[in-house]
């Protein structure tokens, strides 16, 4: 399972480092156009924002394969040890249903209906800009049973990091 985790995050950090460049790119050249030819580029500005929206929900996803997600520490470290790795599991959990209901569900059927629909500028179906919410469910569900399977041996080296100080 450690591999597969390595393996998605490679592939995300790929994506994700080939999404900012071309992004840069695409907007400098789109300011070139604008302001330098007198032509802006519609094109490459449809472009940056599907792919704005595929870098966002990837790099999300990513976020919660590192458990670097936002959350609210004050109130779960004032508890015992037993009562943090539940809370830890019970987001955990609310996680992976939110993947499972919200992206990767509802992700599908705003696809299915999207799919027809065609952008105007580049002629790409909507589809495949709406699909970036089941791929990012996916991942997330994938990263979130990872977490799951290894909230206890991380619990356990976090108490010994804190009682060794």
């Amino acid at each position: 399972m450690k591999k597969a985790k390595r393996i998605v995050d490679t592939l995300i950090l790929t994506f994700a480092s080939i999404a900012i460049i071309a992004m840069t790119l695409m907007s400098i050249w789109q300011v070139i156009a604008r302001y330098i030819l007198n032509d802006p580029s519609t094109m490459s500005e449809e472009i940056i924002r599907y792919t704005l929206i595929w870098f966002t929900l990837l790099a999300a996803a990513y976020v919660f394969g590192k458990n670097k997600h936002i959350a609210i520490l004050f109130v779960r470290e004032r508890m015992g040890w037993n009562m943090q790795v539940a809370l830890t599991y019970l987001a955990q959990i609310a996680i992976l249903l939110t993947a499972a209901i919200v992206f990767i569900y509802g992700g599908i059927r705003i696809t299915m209906l999207t799919s027809p629909q065609i952008a105007p500028a580049t002629g790409i179906s909507m589809g495949f800009v709406y699909a970036a919410l089941p791929v990012s469910g996916v991942i997330t569900l994938f990263y979130t049973i990872y977490n799951i399977m290894t909230i206890e041996r991380v619990a356990k080296k976090e108490d010994e990091d804190v009682k060794s100080l």
